[in-house]
């Protein structure tokens, strides 16, 4: 099968998630839209939510989001830990320009969808929520599963042997390069997007904060080109001295980005 047709297929399988079928429901209850999987956990979890996410949020663990646009909370329902994440409405302005658009946590969840349909592990969200009235869009959210047993690559970075290091950089050059070969653009590769989990070979990536992905039909290399800067920002700030895992990198994620 080639590239194309493959790209074609994860498309196709995660645009799923925004119909009604044998894996996703879709919809309205309480003012809201409601996208979620097809199970009697995400139905359980969508009458704990509404008419209110804020209930639930508000009494959750705030953890850091962006800005004022948004809030994130780790909260527990039914004796399980999920992130809630509300996308503000910020003006007449903008639920006007949103009346034919979709939401950002609608957004977030079909690229999470997008990056599981090629096999790239990302928080797997459970439940889409879209205030609407008239079509005009309010606040959004979106809930997803919380990623035990992980660790910021940042601080896990400073406790690595120089031998794993390079052996975790080769890695994630070939994430990275097989993901944007696959017509995916995470937006913001910053090393506190990228959570480390142990296993028995090691360590295993995992990617947060989709906000800025976006989903093409075809590899964009300029855009891929641009999607590696913040990681190799923060792999220079913690490395500086002689640019070899700068180098590294490179090296495998074109290697990578050619012949996945």
């Amino acid at each position: 099968m080639s590239l194309k047709c493959d790209i074609y297929h994860w498309n196709k399988t995660a645009a799923k998630c925004l119909g009604d079928n044998d894996r996703f429901v879709v919809e309205r209850l309480n003012g809201f839209r409601v996208f979620r999987q097809r199970t009697a956990v995400a139905d359980r979890l969508v009458n704990a939510l509404l008419p209110d996410p804020d209930r639930i949020l508000d009494g959750g663990e705030v953890l850091p989001g962006r800005g004022n646009s948004c809030r994130l909370a780790k909260v527990e329902i039914d004796g399980t830990n999920y992130v809630l994440k509300r996308y503000n409405r910020r003006g007449w302005v903008y639920s006007l320009r949103h009346v034919i658009r979709r939401s950002r946590a609608l957004r977030t969840w079909l690229a999470a969808w997008s990056f599981l349909a090629r096999g790239v592990r990302v928080a797997e969200p459970v439940i889409c929520l879209e205030e609407r009235s008239c079509r005009l869009l309010g606040r959004s959210y979106v809930l997803m599963e919380y990623l035990e047993d992980t660790e910021r690559l940042t601080t896990l970075w400073e406790r690595l042997t120089p031998e794993y290091k390079r052996s975790l950089i080769a890695q994630a050059a070939s994430l990275f390069g097989r993901l944007h070969r696959s017509g995916c653009i995470h937006g913001d590769t910053n090393w506190d997007n990228i959570l480390m989990r142990q296993n028995e070979n090691g360590y295993g990536f995992l990617l947060v904060d989709l906000d800025c992905t976006r989903v093409f039909t075809r590899v964009i290399v300029e855009k891929s080109e641009r999607d590696i800067k913040h990681f190799l920002r923060d792999l220079d700030r913690l490395e500086p001295a002689d640019g070899e895992l700068h180098k590294l990198f490179v090296d495998h994620w074109r290697v990578a980005l050619k012949n996945s």
